[in-house]
């Protein structure tokens, strides 16, 4: 794992999290480093470079008020459509009962890079790519 600012239990937190989108009809739930089919998949047929979960809620996992996260989550979909990605909704849910989950994009056809300065912007601590073999990775941005 890469040098990072973030505490280890927050990492393993997001390692843990359920990432799941609703995609073509079809419901699909990512696991950080567990191979998906159905993404390598969707990259294909995209032909983009890859697809990134990304949210921007609570920035550095502090929680905001839900009007806040409403309106940077359309911001967010109208950046990413204007990269020319698909965008899934869907949401990221930890083990931990008491964080609620956050509503996320899946976002097929856009770069790694392009997801990272997003997440960035955002102050986001993290984002999950998922490469052309489809598995998630965590990126830590912190």
């Amino acid at each position: 794992m890469s040098r990072t600012s973030l505490d280890p239990t927050l990492v393993q937190a997001y390692r843990r999290t359920r990432y799941s989108a609703g995609m073509d009809g079809e419901a699909i739930v990512l696991r950080v480093d567990v191979p998906s089919p159905v993404m390598a998949a969707a990259i294909a047929a995209a032909g983009g470079p890859g697809a990134a979960f990304i949210t921007v809620e609570n920035p550095y996992s502090t929680q905001s008020a839900a009007h806040d996260n409403a309106a940077s989550q359309a911001l967010l979909k109208s950046e990413l459509a204007a990269l020319g990605a698909t965008v899934f909704e869907g949401v990221g849910q930890g083990d931990d009962p008491t964080w609620p989950g956050e509503a996320s994009y899946l976002a097929v056809g856009i770069s790694r890079d392009q997801a990272c300065l997003l997440g960035r912007k955002y102050q986001q601590n993290a984002i999950v790519w998922i490469g052309a073999n489809g598995t998630p990775e965590l990126v830590l941005l912190r």
